[in-house]
């Protein structure tokens, strides 16, 4: 059973490694974003995708090792990191939020009309049988989202996602027995 001391340490450390957490999806966000007018930063988008789950499962290791003594149960490994990914789900949330409400002006949309409008997307659209007039229609409604909308969007996403790679990275990281040194 965790004591509630214990408890208050768990929630620091997972509020300290979701800044983290939320800083690499606040770049990542930012690589996507900047990759639609260029396409050169879809690099540093991938490679936050990629480092997410080593970062997350590196943050639970240093928790596991330094202040757990080496040890820790499933369940606790469990709350941290699930803890830590919604920290960072808040985070990039919030900075979605901030980003369709001051600084996006129509920019996103407009890039998704934009290429969705190339011939050669609307083809490839249509051969995999979606009608152009849904497509039309599905743009609208994107166009109809408030920056709210975006935001609660990334945020339950992420918790979805948080959900599942808390659950793997947990078995992963558990350990029953402590370091001896």
């Amino acid at each position: 059973m965790i004591t509630p001391n214990e408890y208050i340490q768990l929630k620091a450390f997972a509020r300290q490694d979701g800044f983290l957490m939320g800083c690499l999806w606040i770049f990542t966000f930012g690589c996507f974003l900047g990759s639609m007018e260029q396409p050169d930063l879809q690099i540093g988008f991938m490679a936050g995708v990629i480092l997410t789950p080593v970062l997350a499962y590196m943050r639970l290791k240093h928790f596991r090792d330094k202040v757990m003594s080496g040890a820790i149960s499933y369940r606790r490994a469990l709350a941290f990191m699930f803890l830590t990914l919604a920290y960072a789900s808040m985070l990039i949330a919030a900075a979605t939020y901030i980003y369709f409400y001051f600084f996006d002006n129509g920019l996103f949309l407009s890039t998704i009309q934009q290429n969705l409008s190339l011939p050669e997307i609307r083809q490839a659209f249509t051969d995999a049988g979606m009608n152009p007039k849904d497509l039309d229609t599905q743009i609208a409604t994107i166009g109809e989202a408030r920056p709210i909308d975006f935001a609660l969007n990334i945020f339950c996403n992420g918790i979805i996602c948080s959900t599942m790679l808390a659950a793997v990275l947990a078995l992963f990281g558990r350990r029953v027995t402590r370091i001896t040194a």
